[in-house]
């Protein structure tokens, strides 16, 4: 198949994340099995024109702000152009409504929804501009196929209006030559944390749990790996609480130290009030670090209480502290989740995230359903 995938960020971009990896796993895995697959991404800062990652082609159009208008003024020439078989619109931030703009079958890759989260992160008018964009969602992709991360967020698809046959849970794979456990390295009573800084992620509880231990008389250090918007917001916030020294802000790292950290650490915590899935708990699991998580959707699909971590209840402050002092200093319990961490990750591969994504396409293009495109522009 010749395929055409539209996401905001190429897996070169800075800001690429979560779902960049996502694509550029399934897809280097679609080209290796001979397959065509193209890019359609945002420019950035020193960003070429056009490049291939992976033997997948990149072209950039666009800028951060301006990508979904640029999508909409490119995409049917680039399709023609190209001719390409089907197009995959990775749902992530607005939509791009491309069943409107080309005559060829569409496949949705969606992330997670925002829905009311997003009134966590953005300003009221962003906010609800995205909340209306995701309603259009019935409407724009009503007779297409989806693929999503988790359970969760294919009851939320479903919830919107999709019809649940034509949704296909896809969870990912983790690189686990790269994140693996390595018994030369010594545990430390490090708290981790790694991911973008945006406030639905809700870092600030992991703040306000540490000011708990603190007070409980425990020694340890919460160590943020990663960067965003949020930031600054946060530094405020540990400096406001006295936490000192006992809180590094790493900001952005190589993936090796990255795992390091992983294998350093004596447990992960993930407060985000919404994930599609839950890619870091993955990869700490594939160190061999269990997780602290909040009961949030994505999240309760991607780990299990008591096999590869502990849950918390999101917003609880208490109860995040009382679930990483346990695990922060019970040596048997944090030694046997660790333990059942790997084995629990380790039954999502990136071979069957592709697996499935290959036929969720050819399904599609049997399929051939197409909705009479629209010009919006």
């Amino acid at each position: 198949m010749k395929v055409l995938v539209i996401n905001w960020r190429c897996a070169r971009n800075p800001l690429a994340g979560g779902a960049e990896i996502y694509l550029q796993e399934i897809f280097r895995r679609l080209v290796e099995r001979g397959h065509e697959v193209c890019q359609l991404a945002e420019r950035y800062p020193g960003s070429a024109p056009e490049e291939t990652l992976d033997g997948i082609r990149v072209i950039r159009v666009g800028g951060a702000r301006t990508f979904n208008f640029a999508v909409c003024r490119n995409l049917r020439r680039v399709v023609e152009e190209g001719g390409y078989d089907v197009v995959v619109d990775d749902l992530n931030k607005i939509p791009f409504y491309s069943p409107r703009l080309v005559r060829v079958p569409v496949l949705v890759i969606l992330m997670h929804l925002f829905r009311g989260s997003i009134f966590r992160e953005a300003f009221f008018p962003l906010a609800a501009y995205v909340w209306l964009a995701e309603s259009a969602i019935p409407w724009a992709y009503r007779d297409c196929r989806f693929t999503v991360l988790s359970e969760s967020s294919k009851r939320d698809v479903v919830k919107l209006g999709i019809r649940p046959e034509r949704v296909a849970v896809v969870p990912p794979g983790t690189d686990f030559e790269r994140f693996s456990a390595d018994e030369n390295v010594a545990r430390e009573p490090v708290v981790l944390h790694v991911g973008r800084l945006k406030k639905y992620k809700s870092t600030d509880h992991l703040l306000r749990a540490a000011r708990l231990l603190r007070d409980r008389g425990r020694e340890f250090r919460a160590v943020i790996v990663g960067t965003g918007d949020d930031r600054p917001r946060l530094e405020k916030l540990a400096a406001e609480l006295e936490l000192g020294d006992t809180v590094e802000f790493t900001g952005f790292i190589s993936e090796d130290e990255k795992v390091n950290w992983y294998r350093r650490s004596a447990v992960l915590v993930e407060n985000s009030v919404k994930e599609g899935w839950g890619l870091i708990v993955m990869e700490a699991n594939g160190c061999g670090t269990p997780v602290v998580v909040a009961r949030s959707p994505g999240l309760v699909d991607s780990s299990r209480d008591g096999v590869n971590g502990l849950f918390y209840e999101y917003g609880n402050i208490p109860d995040l502290a009382e679930k990483l002092d346990r695990v922060l200093t019970d040596d048997e319990l944090r030694g046997r989740l660790g333990r059942q961490a790997i084995g629990w990750a380790r039954q999502w591969t990136w071979d069957a995230a592709a697996d499935a994504t290959e036929q969720a396409l050819e399904q599609c293009r049997e399929t051939n359903s197409v909705l009479s495109p629209r010009q919006f522009l």
